[in-house]
């Protein structure tokens, strides 16, 4: 479907840029800001005079419920109210229940927000297995299955130990903590 958000106020954070331009989407991707390009039939106008256009913006600790706290709200309820605020990108920390400890659950996770094809999600992946600062997780098979980084979350490694070969480990690979 091909787009014309009329009047808006463009941010580029990019090209540091702050300015009322008119913006052409083609396929789900920007195809020219200013000026319509040749051959450019339009099938929806959206007037955002007085509004922003800008980037979708990312939640870095997105508490998705899932999984373990379906009960409390659906991963499409969540992403649904993320994208209502503009929120295109989720990063989720690895407090679940259970915790995102395990590959198949990271891939779970991921593979439903994909289906739901909404907001993007990243999974944060534990340092230690089940958050409990005891032992370290096996980070490459995590990042593997997804995880962009790794936490405790809310939760502190009391082993000094334990939490400088998880760091060890991590720079190994090059992986976030």
């Amino acid at each position: 479907m091909k787009i014309h958000i009329q009047g808006g106020t463009l941010i580029d954070p990019a090209a540091g840029t702050k300015q009322q331009q008119d913006v052409f989407i083609a396929a789900g991707k920007i195809v020219a800001i200013g000026e319509a390009p040749a051959e450019f039939h339009m099938a929806k106008t959206i007037d955002a005079r007085g509004l922003y256009v800008a980037p979708g913006l990312v939640d870095l600790s997105a508490r998705l419920r899932e999984p373990g706290y379906e009960h409390k709200v659906t991963l499409e309820s969540e992403m649904a109210a993320a994208l209502a605020g503009g929120v295109t990108s989720l990063v989720c920390p690895p407090d679940t229940d259970p915790t995102l400890d395990e590959p198949g659950l990271v891939e779970m996770l991921k593979f439903r927000a994909r289906n739901l094809n909404q907001a993007h999600v990243y999974p944060i992946g534990t340092l230690t297995v089940g958050l409990k600062g005891q032992i370290i997780t096996e980070m490459v098979e995590l990042t593997e299955a997804g995880c962009i980084g790794f936490s405790q979350a809310d939760v502190s490694v009391v082993d000094t130990q334990v939490l400088l070969r998880a760091l060890q480990y991590a720079k190994t690979y090059g992986f976030t903590v």
